[in-house]
């Protein structure tokens, strides 16, 4: 057989889900048949229904968190105590103090830093590096078009990165296979450096008389870049040897660019012979504000509320920053925080509901030639009927919770979810109950013929059940759904004619000329 040929097979075999498509090499295409349709959409289900379970979860526990935040802000807010800068007033341990002093102990980092001997920096409280490492990188793009094929296109490039991964993907045509070398074992590089942005070194600073903790530390201070010089004439004694893991020389082959270094351990990829890349930040400030509890070690630690033991009060601010101020922008972020993830929770219930009934849409697919119509048709229907159950799950979890702890907002809440429920439901029935009523009485006019070829067309679509019914008892189980959402309905088991809806009443009339619940005659 020809290549042509060859071609042709592979491209009809993929679309009954056989095969690959023999055209296709990188880019990976993929064609679903209806099975494969179904596994993904009962994944989806499952997926679903904890995305569903897991946002109701967090929507409750959200509530809770903003009311205990609130009121361990009120808590804090009526017990504060004002603390001197010095001495240390030992009476106010294990109380809720606030103080706002000059900072003092600011170092230079010269010794304590690699490549950094011959800069010329000013004292800091603290130095943060920020390393990158040029990598291979691999892209995933995944695209699906409107019958459901999907088509995966995977890329590599080189970029600097400050995270490691191994390389080596099955995909990538590069004749290094795309693999990346680990400079973090090489001879060159320094132990003290971590990828990524970390804080290499800490001055032992205070506030007033007071020792301040690292995490107090790392929130103080405006960063201001290091401009490192590798061939300046500023020296520092007493420095290691390049490579033992604590120098502060520039590396052999280095190049400084800005405020960042560029050196090369000799391994691949790199960027025009670099493969590293390393800056630094110095922060730094003159005075602080903290509201926090004073503890028996002369430090500051988080003072818990009376509401909830997992909830406390900590703050350290830059420059000299008023009581109220520090409450209320707790208070306003606070807010913030719940607003976005009530938000992000709603979504997250809607969209689990999506997918948990995912497999609805699949009954379309079934229907010959109107099949993608019918299945877009049916996610827009389940669309608006899960955004519907979506507020209602949503307001009575978010009611409850605030039924808890706040009656005055949790009481009306639940009840308007209520009142929508029992209105929607009233309305349905109402409107169903009137038009059935005027159907009765205004009768609409019949078209002649028009029911000959109807009873034709439904002859022709039950016999076709029937023969898919002998062949695939399942797949005909899934279509009378479908059959019965357009007004028809597949044979019934016993014989007789196929039966149809009457066009007054709805009534499954059976093949018979009268209908058996209105009378009306077709």
């Amino acid at each position: 057989p020809s290549p042509a040929m060859d071609e042709e097979k592979g491209a009809v075999a993929s679309v009954v889900g056989l095969g690959e498509h023999p055209g296709v090499r990188d880019d990976d295409v993929t064609l679903e048949n209806f099975g494969d349709k179904m596994r993904a959409s009962a994944a989806q289900m499952c997926f679903g229904m904890l995305l569903v379970a897991g946002g109701l979860a967090l929507a409750g526990w959200n509530e809770y968190r903003t009311v205990a935040t609130e009121k361990t802000l009120d808590a804090a807010e009526n017990s504060y105590i004002m603390a001197p800068c010095s001495p240390i007033d030992l009476a106010n341990n294990g109380k809720l103090v606030y103080t706002s002093c000059a900072v003092t102990g600011q170092k230079i980092f010269n010794k304590d830093v690699p490549f950094l001997q011959n800069t010329a920096m000013s004292p800091a409280l603290r130095i943060v590096s920020d390393v990158e490492i040029y990598q291979w990188h691999e892209t995933r793009t995944t695209e699906e078009d409107k019958d459901g094929n999907r088509k995966t296109t995977y890329s590599y490039d080189t970029r600097w990165k400050s995270t490691y991964s191994r390389g080596g993907w099955a995909n990538c045509k590069d004749e290094s296979d795309c693999e990346n070398d680990d400079p973090r074992q090489h001879e060159t590089w320094d132990s003290r450096l971590r990828l990524g942005r970390d804080t290499v070194a800490r001055a032992p600073a205070q506030v007033g008389d007071f020792s301040l903790a690292d995490y107090h530390l790392d929130q103080l201070g405006d960063g201001a870049d290091v401009p490192i010089a590798c061939a300046s004439s500023f020296e520092v004694d007493g420095e290691a040897e390049v490579g033992s893991g604590g120098s502060s020389q520039c590396p052999p082959t280095s190049e400084v660019r800005g405020s960042t270094l560029y050196y090369s351990t000799g391994g691949e990829p790199h960027d025009n012979g670099w493969n590293v890349r390393v800056s630094y930040t110095t922060y730094n400030v003159d005075r602080a504000t903290v509201l926090a509890q004073q503890s028996d070690r002369g430090e500051f630690e988080a003072w818990v509320g009376p509401f909830d033991d997992d909830y406390t009060v900590d703050k350290i601010r830059d420059g000299e920053v008023a009581v109220g101020v520090i409450i209320q922008d707790a208070r306003d972020r606070n807010t913030l925080t719940a607003w976005l993830l009530r938000v992000s929770t709603f979504f997250m219930v809607w969209g689990g509901l999506q997918m948990a009934t995912s497999p609805l849409c699949l009954v379309g697919d079934l229907v010959p030639v109107i099949g993608p119509m019918l299945h877009r048709l049916f996610g827009c229907l389940l669309a608006v009927f899960n955004f519907l159950l979506c507020s209602f799950m949503w307001c009575i979890v978010v009611g409850s919770t605030w039924i808890a702890y706040r009656p005055e907002i949790g009481a009306p809440l639940l009840a308007a979810a209520f009142v929508c429920v029992f209105l929607a439901i009233a309305w349905r029935c109402v409107k169903k109950k009137k038009h059935a009523q005027e159907d009765l009485e205004n009768p609409k006019p019949t078209v002649p013929g028009t029911q000959d070829h109807h009873n034709q067309f439904t002859d022709m679509v039950a016999k076709f059940h029937d023969q898919l019914n002998k062949a695939n008892p399942q797949a005909a189980a899934a279509l009378a759904p479908a059959l019965a959402a357009i007004g028809l309905a597949p044979q019934q088991q016993g014989g007789g004619k196929p039966g149809i809806n009457c066009r007054f009443c709805g009534a499954m009339k059976d093949g018979v000329p009268q209908c058996p619940r209105c009378g009306q005659t077709s």
